[in-house]
């Protein structure tokens, strides 16, 4: 039987993050799979660290050239039917992301700021960006999380992001209102739509030690922009 010490919740919090985020929890009457997905192989060796560390098991890393244009990727995958057991419990959304209703867990919103704070992070580096848009040569840096619900469920989405953006202002972090983005068709003519929130750069700071970015690029490039709004 799975028992994550009180301890180690926060990491517990940083799994759940990372596979709701970029990774996939299929859960069935015979087996359980945990996988999870990167571009860049040290953030799978980081993910192999955090599951070792917690349940003390080893994934299977893989290379990869299906989509992003056959660009090289990388995933794991740790085979435990009773660690998915446990991560679906804790609130890790099995199957189809997209076409699931889930919700931030219970024990994360009413857990300790560290709890909170991981998951945050996790989720940010898994779905967040920083980009900046021009308009008549003024420059706008934001920050932008989405995640794509299919449509018909397009409002769950829409309040998991009001969890997420309630959740970034209790650490004083101002968001913008969740809104919904473009839609997408499915290869099963279904259809997707994003759910979104943007952070404003006055808040780039506040979101830098609070929460971060666990991404080199993301993250140097958020420090860039702080760095050059410090200069004024």
């Amino acid at each position: 039987m799975i028992n994550v010490p009180k301890s180690k919740l926060h990491s517990l919090s940083r799994i759940v993050a990372d596979v709701t985020g970029d990774g996939h929890l299929q859960l069935d009457n015979k087996r359980g799979v945990i996988s999870f997905y990167s571009k860049k192989l040290n953030t799978i060796k980081n993910e192999d660290k955090r599951f070792f560390d917690l349940f003390e098991i080893k994934g299977h890393v893989y290379k990869n050239r299906r989509g992003f244009g056959g660009r090289l990727t990388y995933g794991i995958f740790f085979t435990s039917k009773d660690i998915a057991t446990y991560l679906a419990g804790k609130g890790v959304p099995a199957g189809n992301k997209t076409s699931t209703i889930f919700y931030v867990p219970n024990w994360i919103l009413d857990g300790a700021e560290k709890i909170k704070k991981e998951y945050l992070k996790g989720i940010f580096t898994s779905e967040g960006s920083i980009y900046c848009t021009k308009s008549k040569n003024k420059k706008r840096w934001r920050i932008e999380i989405e995640q794509y619900k299919n449509l018909r469920i397009k409002n769950y989405g829409k309040m998991y992001m009001e969890q997420i953006k309630n959740m970034l202002e209790n650490f004083g972090i101002k968001c913008s209102p969740v809104r919904f983005g473009k839609k997408s068709k499915r290869s099963d003519n279904s259809f997707t739509i994003a759910t979104k929130i943007d952070i404003e750069k006055k808040y780039f700071k506040r979101f830098n030690a609070e929460i971060g970015f666990d991404d080199k690029k993301k993250n140097k490039k958020l420090l860039k922009v702080i760095a050059g709004d410090m200069r004024g």
